[in-house]
């Protein structure tokens, strides 16, 4: 059993169960306009390649970002536009399914359960929570260690805002409501950008 877990590979599984690359041109350009003399070539640092540009800025953009909504926004709003982003990441990734049947149902839970490994999703009563926990992807960071499971912030700097993790929220709850076929609330328990050890979430079943 494998329990490393990536969101694409994990809903596959369970469910059967911007780049500013500009930037360092311009501040080149900058540079030449006001005199400074460029490095000899021979002294040159290797370039980076475009795609560790865009990752670099786009984790910077989306920290200022953040900042920005933290700042200006109040906290339903924030948290309801990064909510959004989540679930939106979600349903443009994968095919809408056919309503689940309870058997279907119950084959995602366990499929969940086989996949994620011991603890990785705890059912509390017949059919009403779930506590759900990511803690590892597949090439072995784990959350343990302060990794952000999220492929863009994996690495980014730990001051982003914890506003970002509701981009998971609304993730999970896409899973959810898709896994089990009705709403579900969905709660941030734990985060790495919050300070925690692992990613964890209470999802509640509505019942009506």
């Amino acid at each position: 059993m494998n329990p490393a877990m990536d969101r694409r590979q994990f809903l596959r599984q369970s469910a059967t169960w911007g780049g500013c690359c500009g930037v360092a041109l311009m501040a080149g350009a900058t540079s030449a306009a006001l005199g400074a003399e460029a490095p000899p070539a021979d002294a040159a640092e290797p370039a980076a390649t475009p795609c560790a540009r865009r990752v670099e800025q786009g984790q910077k953009v989306i920290k200022r970002l953040m900042d920005q909504m933290d700042r200006k926004l109040d906290r339903p709003t924030r948290e309801e536009i990064m909510e959004a982003c989540g679930r939106l990441c979600h349903d443009q990734s994968h095919p809408v399914p056919p309503p689940p049947t309870p058997e279907a149902t119950a084959r995602f839970l366990d499929g969940m359960r086989r996949y994620l490994g011991d603890g990785g999703v705890e059912q509390v009563g017949p059919d009403t929570i779930v506590h759900f926990k990511y803690t590892q992807n597949p090439k072995g960071l784990k959350t343990a260690d302060g990794y952000c499971l999220c492929p863009i912030l994996e690495d980014a700097p730990k001051d982003v805002s914890p506003t970002y993790c509701q981009c998971s929220v609304g993730y999970v709850k896409a899973i959810f409501e898709q896994g089990v076929g009705r709403a579900v609330e969905v709660h941030l328990d734990e985060s790495v950008l919050r300070g925690g050890k692992n990613c964890r979430f209470t999802v509640r079943f509505r019942t009506a």
